[in-house]
């Protein structure tokens, strides 16, 4: 992180948590950074790669970058969720899955400056890495959870893609491309549309925002994601 311009000052503690249900996460306890990282992730051969991605986080957070802003990012959420009136929990996971994505392409940016000086991550591992995101296959059955369901598949497509492109990770044979249109033509046509929306929107995210900029792009985002739920 140093070597690359990144360096995080403060003091890291990593844990382990072998019950953990996905790689990892960071965050602050009792004033200090914490990585906690899963058994799974100890298991997967990725263990460095996912050290990395979550470093990058706290530099974000310690940057104050606006994506990593905890107060600007609870006020916009809360303000979504009160105007569409979102209680449901599978709502509010979209939500946060939603803005978790935003997240993550900013650290990402970060992380594969870092990882283009090593041989942590190469391409070829990152292309079958971000390839495993994509779901072809949407929820069959017609309900207002299903429609939310699919919206966060949609989401996670548009992310792994969206990755790729901002990181010159090439699609091989057009694979990623290919299933994410067998996912959007089992689709109605207003996802079909929406896609372009939300996938311009994460490749572009800019670097340089001001957090008034950015509050103002995230709550746009977000009001896209529940007028196609059609709770905007």
């Amino acid at each position: 992180m140093r070597n690359a311009g990144f360096e995080i000052s403060d003091k890291l503690r990593v844990e382990v948590d072998p019950k953990l249900a996905f790689m990892g996460y960071s965050t602050k306890r009792g004033g200090s950074d914490v990585i906690v990282v899963s058994g799974m992730a100890l298991r997967s051969g990725m263990v460095e790669t996912l050290l990395i991605h979550e470093m990058c986080h706290v530099y974000r957070t310690n940057a104050n970058h606006p994506s990593h802003n905890n107060g600007l990012l609870n006020r916009v959420g809360q303000f979504i969720m009160r105007r569409s009136h979102l209680t449901e929990d599978y709502q509010v996971a979209v939500v946060q899955q939603a803005v978790n994505h935003i997240q993550d392409l900013y650290a990402d940016d970060v992380a594969f400056r870092v990882l283009s000086q090593s041989e942590t991550f190469p391409l070829d591992q990152a292309f079958s890495f971000f390839l495993s995101w994509i779901n072809d296959k949407p929820v069959g059955s017609k309900n207002a959870k299903s429609v939310w369901l699919n919206i966060g598949i949609m989401l996670n497509n548009c992310f792994a893609l969206s990755n790729m492109v901002r990181h010159d990770i090439p699609d091989v044979d057009k694979r990623a491309e290919s299933k994410i249109q067998k996912f959007l033509s089992q689709t109605d046509e207003r996802m079909k549309r929406e896609f372009a929306y939300f996938q311009d929107f994460m490749i572009n995210l800019r670097e340089k925002t001001t957090e008034k900029e950015f509050e103002e792009d995230l709550t746009n985002y977000l009001t896209k994601i529940t007028a196609l739920a059609d709770c905007g």
